[in-house]
């Protein structure tokens, strides 16, 4: 018989169910003993932090005693931008829930499972489960669990993904294709909080076959609230008429969730009296119903049970017997739905099944319970009721959301030139924008008048790190919004200008020191927007481990990516509304040039998104951030015709290229600082940052290309090549006698983000093949050596352990993208290359 299987992408990851990785990744220990010490009273301070916020009801946004452990178990996740998610494991669990933004439950629901059932004419009937364990208690013991892991095997590349059965019972071939519709400059299904499961079902035999598949779903979302009680289920049907005139029917379940939240409070109200909110939620899975299959449904069964009723009742003919059961689930018990669609199958052929799973949250809450709603409800409304009509939506069109997404793909997939890991991270490091705890929200009381209608865009800095918006880290991560979802990045950027204008006076307590400080000044860039257990765009910068309004990257980061964005967008319109809050940022931050030699200088702590890194005057990262920042706001005031400002810039740019020579080269690279330290000349992955940015934004580099060249080689083969045998990334720091710089924890370690973002300045200076090979190490450690797929974390060591799981930094593999793109235009006839000098 042909082979009658989908086609899958040869750059879609792969890994079959009965593989196991030898020395999967664990959270990592670089304190010594001195660190520790040195270390004690700030460690004092976060643990009474975490007190007080158990006190006052609050979510904890970093917990350094309790690294996430979640092992090499992540998939896809299921769901739009903004509209919640669910991520769904490779070997096929629901097992990452954030449907409240920001706030993740990592418990998998082995109630949510895909079943098949086969009688072949003349033969006895058989039933499985598709997953390759079982539950741990005794819940559900009557099913039929432990399928053969060798028979199943997934692929992913985001937002698809693609599980392959071989004969999971004899003679039957099963591939499910998940998908979301993630749609690259779509701004309306891109948001929809939905996810398809595209059933092939070949059979092999040469007889008939009946065949029978049931989505179970417990009503929950593996919370200790699922078994709190009062949720409820409710059959469904609903009729569309597609774009052809034909009525089509969908049926299916409805589960009800009382979702509850217990409001947090601020340090000064927790003698406030407790306030839960019940908000809506419900979950719908549904299918289509057609004229030659037979769908069945179980509106109630007991999760927390043996399942034995349900089991058997699928495993005698492949349906259900409907039984209407509309109770509510009472406290310490758990229920689902189950729905099975049934079909003929004749010898060597395939049919196909769809399912749809589909929630409705319309209402968010922060935790101090401001309220929001999600971008989708633009176009379901606001009445808690839209998941059936969501699912139907996308059961009529995902054949059309799935052409746009191949279309996306499709020319760099077919790019020959490409590396196929490449294309495999580039797609599904995208993941993050999805399963980011991102936000895309309205505020419910008030409009803001001064924004368009795309809504307020953020996403956590890491599922770890639970800051939104944390502008040091999007400044590498950004090139993925920019270039996909620009409206959403220009957003983002309103949020940080207005943010530039105001102050914020609040007090916070400093881990690292102990003293107070305010949250914001005035002409400061935040560092972030706020915690989801706080109040985000409310309570700005809940970042305490330093003094963020002392932190020198954050200024010149904002208005390189301002000028950026105007590059990507072309908005004029965007680049006049923000010139103030740019005009603001480099006004404030100048004042650090205290010697008048151009440069503004580091304050001898770790002033910059190296916040463990101490760094002292003028520095190679921070200089070359703010030279690269003083040339794009020469090409911004060119363009809105601020002259004089124009020139001013262009005599302190001037000034400070200079500086930046004599006190930072040294012949073959940048010195990390230029202190009398013992690691002043210490070789730093991320010198040229500025160098990156302004070569990026078609800005004359900053420092001569011969120079850029020598110090990019000397990173290569050292912070790459002699670090690991170049099979890890780029270590931060390495000193000129080849060892690793050990004088901080940060230098010690590979971040993931800033390798991507030195494989992107490697395109950009002529690098390409040192770029490919410094960028495959993060992906091999990833993909293939630690298991952290899905969830590829901020660094790790040299023994490849973790720091800060699920991170936003690793999106930087776009500007990789980025850089091909354009360095591919520049070599069309009538290109040119901007000179090193204005």
């Amino acid at each position: 018989m042909p082979n009658r299987s989908p086609v899958i992408p040869e750059a879609a990851w792969k890994r079959r169910f009965d593989q196991k990785l030898n020395n999967p990744g664990r959270p990592s220990n670089l304190l010594s003993l001195q660190t520790l010490i040195q270390w004690f009273p700030m460690i004092l301070r976060f643990r009474s932090k975490l007190k007080q916020d158990k006190v006052a009801r609050r979510e904890s946004v970093i917990d350094i005693f309790r690294p996430l452990r979640t092992g090499p178990t992540m998939g896809v996740p299921l769901g739009g931008i903004g509209a919640g998610s669910i991520t769904r494991g490779w070997r096929g669990e629901f097992r990452r829930w954030q449907l409240r933004p920001g706030i993740y439950h990592y418990q998998p629901v082995l109630a949510d499972q895909f079943s098949i059932f086969v009688q072949h004419e003349g033969e006895e009937p058989k039933a499985q489960t598709l997953y390759s364990g079982r539950p741990e208690d005794k819940h559900l013991s009557s099913w039929r669990w432990e399928m053969d892991p060798a028979c199943a095997t997934y692929h992913a590349l985001f937002p698809r993904a693609w599980t392959v059965y071989e004969e999971p019972v004899p003679n039957i071939r099963l591939t499910c294709r998940q998908l979301s519709p993630v749609i690259p400059h779509n701004y309306r299904e891109s948001s929809f909080p939905v996810g398809l499961f595209v059933w092939n079902i070949e059979n092999l035999s040469s007889k008939p076959a009946k065949v029978g598949l049931m989505f179970t779903f417990q009503n929950g979302i593996g919370s200790t609230n699922d078994f709190a009680g009062g949720h409820i289920n409710r059959p469904f049907q609903l009729s569309k008429t597609d774009m052809n005139g034909r009525e089509r029917r969908t049926v299916g379940v409805s589960l009800r969730y009382t979702h509850r939240q217990i409001r947090g409070v601020s340090d000064d109200d927790r003698s406030a009296p407790l306030e839960i909110y019940e908000d809506p939620l419900s979950f719908t899975i549904a299918t289509e119903s057609k004229s030659h299959l037979r769908t069945s449904y179980r509106v109630r069964f007991t999760t927390s049970s043996n399942g034995a009723d349900l089991w058997d009742d699928f495993a005698q003919d492949g349906m259900l017997k409907v039984v209407r059961d509309g109770r509510p689930s009472t406290e310490g018990e758990t229920i689902g739905a189950a729905l099975a669609v049934t079909l003929e199958i004749e010898p060597e052929s395939s049919q196909e099944v769809v399912f749809a799973l589909s929630w409705d949250m319309p209402l968010v809450r922060t935790g101090f319970g401001t309220k929001y709603y999600r971008r989708y409800t633009q176009f379901y409304g606001r009445g808690s009721n839209a998941a059936p009509s969501i699912a139907a939506d996308a059961l009529l069109h995902y054949p059309y959301w799935e052409n746009k997404i191949v279309s996306w793909q499709r020319p760099i997939l077919e790019d020959d030139t490409l590396p196929l890991w490449y294309k495999t991270a580039l797609f599904n490091e995208l993941y993050y924008i999805v399963d980011g705890g991102t936000m895309w929200l309205y505020q419910a009381d008030g409009e803001d008048p001064w924004r368009d209608d795309i809504g307020r865009f953020a996403y956590l800095e890491g599922q770890e790190y639970r800051m939104y918006n944390t502008y040091d880290v999007h400044f590498y991560a950004s090139f993925a919004l920019s270039m996909l979802w620009p409206r959403l990045e220009l957003s983002l950027q309103r949020d940080i200008a207005e943010c530039v204008r105001n102050e914020y006076p609040e007090e916070h307590q400093l881990m690292t020191s102990g003293r107070f400080s305010p949250r914001k000044k005035k002409s400061i860039v935040p560092h972030d927007i706020g915690s989801p257990g706080e109040d985000p765009w409310a309570k700005i910068n809940f970042y305490h481990f330093h003094d963020a309004n002392r932190w020198k990257d954050l200024n010149p980061k904002f208005v390189l990516q301002i000028y950026r964005d105007y590059i990507a967008t072309g908005d004029r319109y965007f680049l006049a509304d923000v010139w103030d809050a740019v005009y603001e940022a480099i006004e404030y931050i100048k004042r650090y040039d205290q010697d008048g030699d151009g440069l503004i200088e580091n304050e001898g702590i770790p002033d910059q998104t190296y916040d463990a890194w101490a760094v002292y005057g003028p520095s190679a990262y921070t200089g070359g951030l703010w030279l690269a920042c003083l040339s794009a706001a020469v090409r911004m005031a060119e363009i809105l015709g601020e002259h004089e400002i124009a020139n001013t810039y262009r005599e302190m740019y001037q000034m400070g290229q200079s500086s930046y020579e004599e006190k930072l080269w040294n012949g073959r690279y940048y010195n990390y600082d230029s202190s009398s330290s013992g690691y002043h000349d210490s070789i730093m992955a991320d010198q040229l940052a500025g160098q990156w940015y302004a070569r990026a934004s078609a800005l004359p580099p900053i420092v001569k290309p011969e120079r850029a060249r020598s110090a990019i080689e000397t990173v290569f083969n050292s912070n790459v090549k002699q670090f690991q045998g170049g099979k890890m990334g780029a270590v931060n720091g390495m000193r000129p006698n080849g060892q690793v710089d050990r004088t901080s924890i940060q230098s010690r370690e590979v971040w993931t983000g800033t390798t991507y973002a030195l494989a992107a300045a490697m395109i950009q200076e002529g690098m390409r093949e040192e770029a490919f090979e410094t960028a495959k190490g993060i992906y091999d450690v990833t993909y293939h050596e630690r298991g952290y797929w899905f969830q590829t974390p901020e660094a790790w060591d040299k023994d490849g352990n973790y720091r800060s799981l699920a991170y936003m930094r690793p999106l930087s593999i776009w500007a990789m993208q980025w850089a091909l793109e354009r360095l591919k235009d520049k070599e069309q006839p009538g290109s040119s290359t901007p000179s090193a000098e204005y």
